[in-house]
């Protein structure tokens, strides 16, 4: 399959180099590498779904959810002439179209997702904000449109995610869009606000150290106590609560399970059993921890409960020497 794929490889580049197509080396090369692993972990073969990546963009036109008529011999035509073997046809050309819907071609849903996370990764970024390469969308409009604003690529790609075929490809994109939420919610902040990032809104909230944006749905919450030494980062997937009062204020957030050695830093207390939060303790933020269970919660405010966001995702959490110093996490808020 490796000499198979070279060849295919090569054909590629020297048909779109013809052709005078524009194309990233790059791009096929992660697409290709994406779809592989997508495909492996879905129980598939790891080198067709890289040779089908490759055909995708050898025959597929920017705005097209389908390919026009006809090519459909031309890529059977091409797959020959590269030495594909004749019992990967079938599965390879369900990348060019018409035919079944993607979730019914495991293939072609690999290659799809492919398209999708390397969008949401730095490259993928970077060629977005830069013009190089728009999102993919098979209902997006051809090349030529203007590059996105921040907000508008944002946008973008929570749908690329909402719209993931294969699990695989979901459990990919919980790392990425990690990345991408952080920079919606710095951008929203610096840009819009004119604030920095981690920086208190002014007024009376400005002790508690929180940054909400329920826009992007990424918190940040800063730890009001000084604390020196290298920043060390407990990285995990738990569940969370978000607790807000009647105005949408954020009261509190709740972290479910948390890791031992997050524990053991914050100071004990008893977890309250029948409140959805426990009311502040002084100014600023508060760290606390109830080590029977393994609860702990940050209070951002006092206040009365009103209402409460749950979500599992991914969590980080960085410490300095003995203590907490950030928790950066993702939740939309939909009470």
């Amino acid at each position: 399959m490796t000499s198979i794929f070279d060849r295919l490889y090569d054909h590629t580049l020297a048909d779109l180099g013809a052709l005078d197509a524009p194309y990233d080396t790059g791009h096929l090369s992660r697409t290709a590498a994406l779809a592989g692993r997508i495909a492996e972990e879905s129980g598939l073969a790891a080198g067709t779904a890289r040779c089908a990546a490759h055909l995708y963009h050898r025959f597929r036109l920017p705005g097209a959810r389908d390919a026009p008529a006809g090519t459909r011999d031309s890529a059977l035509d091409f797959l020959t002439r590269s030495g594909v073997p004749g019992e990967l046809h079938r599965d390879l050309l369900t990348v060019v179209g018409p035919g079944s819907p993607a979730a019914e071609t495991p293939y072609r849903a690999a290659v799809l997702d492919a398209e999708r996370i390397d969008a949401m990764g730095a490259a993928g970024l970077q060629r977005a904000l830069t013009g190089e390469g728009l999102p993919w969308h098979p209902d997006g409009p051809a090349a030529g449109r203007p590059r996105p604003a921040p907000p508008e690529l944002y946008e973008e790609l929570v749908r690329a995610e909402r719209e993931l075929l294969t699990e695989p490809a979901r459990r990919l994109a919980a790392d990425r869009m990690d990345l991408v939420h952080r920079l919606a919610a710095d951008y929203r902040t610096e840009a819009e606000l004119g604030r920095l990032p981690g920086e208190p809104d002014p007024g009376p909230a400005a002790a508690t150290r929180v940054d909400w944006d329920p826009k992007s749905g990424f918190l940040q919450a800063v730890f009001d106590a000084p604390a020196t030494g290298p920043l060390v980062r407990i990285g995990y997937r738990g569940e969370v609560w978000l607790t807000f009062d009647e105005t949408d204020r954020l009261l509190g957030i709740d972290l479910h399970n948390a890791p031992p050695a997050l524990v053991a830093l914050l100071p004990p207390a008893q977890q309250h059993r029948y409140f959805w939060h426990s009311t502040a303790r002084g100014d600023g933020v508060a760290w606390w921890a109830d080590h029977a269970t393994g609860h702990a919660w940050i209070t951002a405010a006092p206040g009365l409960a009103h209402h409460r966001a749950t979500a599992v995702t991914d969590i980080e959490v960085g410490t300095r020497t003995d203590r907490p110093a950030v928790l950066r996490l993702h939740v939309q808020a939909n009470p």
